[in-house]
């Protein structure tokens, strides 16, 4: 998070849009002691709008008109919470989350865009392909893709809006459908475009640009209806104020639209679109703390038509501003244009373009030019701060501030060995303890404690107590109680008991799932966020589940896919995608609960939770505890999106050297890479590993698979002997 020293200010962004990203970098570089920023966001990508109408039309794919909001995160320092904002409580000072407790800023900037305003639209919401959301849009322009190229698919298409988005899209749709239909054999005269302008086309365009639009429509046959607004959209056709009624099997929708409709529980003054009206230093008129930006704010002295351009640029005015309000100093103003550049993609390959009153132009060089603007600014954040793996220094040490967090930064097996060693009379080692009991029953203990690998105290409790909870599962136990250390990072006291109560939020929202009492705990300070959790379970006898009993012939079976200490490893250098850090966070959200219960419906003879010495380390625990050795069949263990390849880029965590120290011995040779940075990849909130009898395995399978954990496989088999043996799963 950026943050020198300890935490002073919260700066929080609600939005991932075209001004804030620029926030986020630019902080990055120039925020002074003290000042944390945190952008709160629905999704973990965000589309840059200027370049959508050219991915519908094919000319660029998705990655390349998204900014990956996840990676820029970490890349730039900004603390990231993965939660959609419903409103702001302004007395209190908090933004209001789906799902999860509110979250305390300082200063707070909005840019959360705008959606069509269906209201005027009967049957939009159930018919209407609406634009934006643009996240949503993609995924319903596919599913149309996919039906048009059906032999009764769709073939009548009309835009509703005859704006700038409008006219592109009916361009883009033109030229996208035809393509595919010649692609897949089907007749490209089959499809039609209709564009519905109730106020004209591009009507805040100047004559000139309006002509060559006028033109363009005509020659692909578009054809245009002018003056007539939709009233209702239904299955196969659209109606208008004016009694027209006009065939259509998709209905894209792009007209006016309105801010989030939860803006209007905040006491902010606003427009009467829904949008924040603010002053010249983009601040609420109501409120010195609160800044808008974006198609989400009304500068009253100064209004404009909603453009992205003025997103643009009033990304480095808010980012200069919110650290003048953050150090006392007076904002300064943002002076919209008047006359700003318009470059109008025609779908294939070629745009129409003008500025102000009487500048107009169209050409193959026109969209080489807007092609070229587009691709500078994204250029901006997909490359922003990448770097290269952590590699140790000369001594083979990695710096402290790059060493990894969660699991992987725990003492390596070889220092844990080597200390308790010396220790007399400890018990063999489980997940957890065993306690008998006077009425017979069986008592699990247990604790784990791990550093943070995320800046969301929130997310990072709520994974830290089902990593803790999973050494009782693992023991086909049920967890009942817990106790809570929390280690805070130095800060003010206002700023330490925020942290707490969302880290202990955290936790007890994943307690309260399972059952499990919070009873207390302790905190102190140290260097870093850091949790650990005491854990008590209990279980039957007969129900008990051990590291060892695993017998030759049974199949290993692996419950979640790894590669979490490689994925964190990546982020703190900004390489991995959102793709690959949202799939990961969600797997470390699933519990081991039900997991333990269908491994022990099916008499899994050994279990283990995959945590800290990875997947290699835990194997061979199971297999000294049983007497046995393993075929491994590395080509069928699952591991997260996009890991293989970081693994192959040279991304590993900072405990990978530590946990490779037995591997000559268990596999009898060094392994090729990048099979070493994932086997021995240290797991925090990982799956479970269990020895499942042949004639079970399948039916256990299929049980994991239908419950949630879509990825379990049998990854190999125990066989007689030592060690473990690399070979090709039988087919």
């Amino acid at each position: 998070m950026i943050s020198r020293g300890p935490v002073r200010t919260d700066i929080v962004l609600v939005g991932g849009g075209h001004a804030h990203v620029q926030v986020m970098t630019r902080l990055a570089m120039n925020a002074p002691p003290g000042i944390r920023l945190t952008l709160v966001t629905r999704d973990l990508d965000t589309p840059y709008s200027g370049m959508l109408p050219g991915h519908v039309a094919g000319l660029y794919g998705r990655d390349e008109i998204h900014i990956d909001l996840a990676r820029l995160a970490f890349a730039t320092g900004t603390r990231l919470i993965h939660a959609a904002a419903t409103g702001i409580d302004r007395q209190a000072k908090r933004v209001l989350l789906e799902g999860r407790p509110p979250i305390a800023y300082d200063l707070l900037s909005l840019n959360i865009g705008i959606t069509p305003d269906l209201a005027s639209i009967e049957g939009a919401e159930a018919h209407g392909l609406v634009v934006k959301p643009i996240s949503r849009f993609i995924e319903k322009f596919e599913a149309l893709r996919a039906a048009a190229a059906q032999k009764d698919g769709p073939r009548r298409i009309a835009v509703v809006g005859g704006g700038v988005a409008g006219v592109e899209l009916a361009l883009a749709l033109h030229h996208r459908l035809r393509s595919d239909a010649r692609a897949t054999g089907t007749d490209p005269e089959a499809f039609t475009v209709t564009l519905v302008a109730a106020g004209g086309i591009v009507p805040t365009l100047n004559g000139g640009i309006r002509r060559r639009v006028e033109a363009a429509l005509a020659a692909r046959r578009i054809e245009v209806i002018s003056g007539e607004r939709v009233v209702r959209i239904e299955a196969e056709s659209l109606s208008t104020e004016g009694g027209k009624r006009i065939a259509a099997d998709a209905a894209f929708v792009s007209t006016r639209a309105r801010a989030p409709a939860w803006l209007a529980q905040t006491g902010l003054p606003l427009a009467a679109d829904g949008a924040v009206k603010v002053r010249p230093g983009l601040q609420s008129l109501a409120d010195d703390d609160i800044f808008a930006v974006g198609d989400c704010a009304l500068m009253e002295s100064a209004p404009r038509e909603k453009a992205g351009v003025f997103a643009v640029r009033q990304g480095p005015v808010v980012a200069a501003n919110l650290l003048a309000r953050a150090r006392g100093e007076v904002p300064r103003p943002y002076r919209p244009q008047k006359r700003f550049l318009v470059l109008i993609g025609t779908g294939d390959g070629a745009a129409i373009g003008g500025r102000g009153g009487l500048v107009a132009f169209s050409g193959r060089w026109a969209w080489a030019w807007k092609d070229h603007i587009d691709r500078r600014f994204m250029a901006m954040f997909s490359a922003y701060n990448r770097q290269g793996p952590v590699l140790p220094d000369a001594d083979g040490e990695i710096p402290p501030e790059l060493r990894c967090g969660g699991c992987a930064a725990k003492l390596g097996p070889g220092p844990l060995a080597r200390a308790l060693k010396r220790l007399p009379d400890l018990p063999a080692t489980e997940d957890a303890a065993i306690i008998g009991t006077p009425d017979g029953r069986l008592e699990l203990e247990s604790i784990d404690q791990i550093t943070a690998f995320l800046d969301d105290p929130y997310r990072f409790g709520e994974i830290a107590a089902l990593h803790a909870l999973s050494d009782i599962h693992a023991m086909g136990g049920r967890p009942t109680r817990a106790l809570a250390n929390a280690v805070l990072a130095p800060a003010p006291p206002e700023k330490q008991a925020e942290e707490l109560f969302q880290l202990l939020s955290g936790v007890r929202a994943a307690l309260d799932r399972e059952g499990v009492a919070l009873l207390g705990g302790h905190s102190s300070e140290g260097g870093r966020l850091a949790l650990g959790l005491a854990v008590t379970g209990e279980v039957a006898a007969d129900r008990l589940t051990r590291k060892g009993g695993a017998r030759p012939g049974d199949r290993l079976i692996l419950t979640k896919p790894i590669g979490t200490g490689i994925v964190f490893a990546a982020a703190m250098r900004g390489a991995a995608a959102a793709a690959t850090i949202g799939p990961t966070i969600a797997a470390q959200r699933r519990s081991n609960a039900t997991a333990a219960q269908i491994l022990a419906t099916h008499a899994a003879t050994a279990v283990t939770d995959v945590t800290g010495f990875g997947l290699a380390g835990h194997l061979a625990e199971m297999l000294t505890a049983s007497a046995a050795g393993a075929v491994l069949w590395i080509e069928a263990i699952p591991l997260l999106p996009g890991v293989a390849d970081l693994a192959a880029a040279g991304f590993a965590s900072s405990l990978l050297a530590q946990n490779r120290v037995a591997e000559g011995v268990l596999f009898g040779a060094a392994l090729d890479p990048p099979w070493p940075a994932l086997l021995f990849d240290p797991q925090t909130s990982g799956g479970l590993l269990a020895a499942v009898p042949e004639d079970a395995a399948e039916a256990a399978l299929a049980a994991l698979r239908a419950a949630g954990d879509g990825e379990a496989a049998v990854i190999g088999i125990v066989a007689a002997g030592t060690g473990i043996r690399i070979a090709a799963r039988p087919a």
